[in-house]
């Protein structure tokens, strides 16, 4: 079985260096201030060269929307929205950001917060945490 939702964070990490290789960010702080037919030229570029490296890397496409949650080495939460291949978020993230991705999927912040609180329950001493869930 495929898992569809499958993110190679070292391999994504590594595209996105490569792609910033080859197209450095801009020297503005925010693309509004570029001409709007650089900013287009700029994102189009940007795009094929990141669908280049999802083809190098071997990324699997699934139908549908979801939202990547990834978590980057500078400790910060980012995410994006992605059509068909949740490896495009974690590139893309590390690219525009800079770092490295720590860890990437579909609704990781939600569980990592979930497992930290429950973490935080049972070295609280929570009896009902200690019990087991099923209490």
């Amino acid at each position: 079985m495929i898992d569809l939702d499958h993110i190679d964070i070292a391999a994504a990490s590594e595209a996105a260096k490569r792609v910033r290789d080859v197209h450095p960010l801009p020297k503005v702080t925010r693309l509004a201030e570029m001409p709007a037919k650089d900013v287009e030229s700029f994102l189009v570029k940007l795009h094929e060269l990141v669908n280049e490296q999802l083809g190098v890397m071997g990324a699997v496409r699934r139908p549908g929307r979801a939202w990547v949650d990834v978590h980057l080495t500078g400790g910060k939460w980012v995410g994006q929205w992605v059509d068909d291949c949740p490896s495009e978020a974690a590139v893309s993230c590390a690219y525009w950001w800079e770092q490295a991705v720590i860890a990437a999927g579909i609704g990781l912040r939600d569980s990592s917060t979930a497992a930290e609180a429950h973490q935080a329950r049972l070295d609280s001493g929570d009896l009902l945490a200690l019990l087991g869930d099923e209490w």
